[in-house]
């Protein structure tokens, strides 16, 4: 089994500066969760221990249980927000894509009938560029932000299966 390791010089490393709360109720640092990122993405197999070490004078062992469960709960609540934001954004993408292609099939109609009034002519111009615009968002949608959500929860649901320990230096 993998292990990932960093090095702390306290537990306040974990947790964010601003933030005075007790240890399970503090939001993590974003310096400690970019360090993880990096740390994940540079490692050569799958990573299944998160071993925190800290310098034997620095620890108190009967916090670590209360940090350990913090950890997992921070890991847990983002990996559920970033799945849900997947889910949306995939819906999201693929009803614009849908839409547009359908627009595009009433313009299509409309071009292919012929018809030429003032009205459908209006109609013709207002609906070639919506239905472009609802085709090109979608595909935004799907091909970046939904790739960039899955990504992250991808990183979130590693964080969460970990198993967390700390350990002298």
């Amino acid at each position: 089994m993998a292990e990932l390791s960093l090095w702390l010089d306290s537990y306040d490393d974990i947790y964010s500066d601003f933030d005075s709360r007790k240890y399970h109720k503090r939001r993590l640092s974003e310096d400690f969760v970019d360090e993880l990122k990096s740390s994940l993405e540079y490692s050569t197999g799958p990573i299944h221990k998160l071993l925190l070490l800290l310098p034997p004078e620095q620890r108190k062992y009967d916090i670590e249980k209360e940090i350990v469960a913090s950890l997992k709960d921070h890991f847990h609540h983002h990996f559920t927000i970033f799945k849900t934001k997947e889910k949306k954004i995939l819906r999201k993408g693929l009803t614009l894509l849908i839409s547009g292609v359908l627009v595009m099939s009433v313009y299509a109609l409309f071009t292919f009938k012929g018809d030429s009034s003032y009205t459908v002519t209006v109609l013709r111009l207002l609906i070639e560029p919506a239905s472009w615009f609802m085709v090109w968002t979608g595909l935004d949608a799907l091909f970046y932000d939904y790739k960039e959500a899955k990504h992250e929860t991808s990183f979130y649901k590693i964080l969460e299966q970990l198993e967390i320990y700390f350990n002298d230096l």
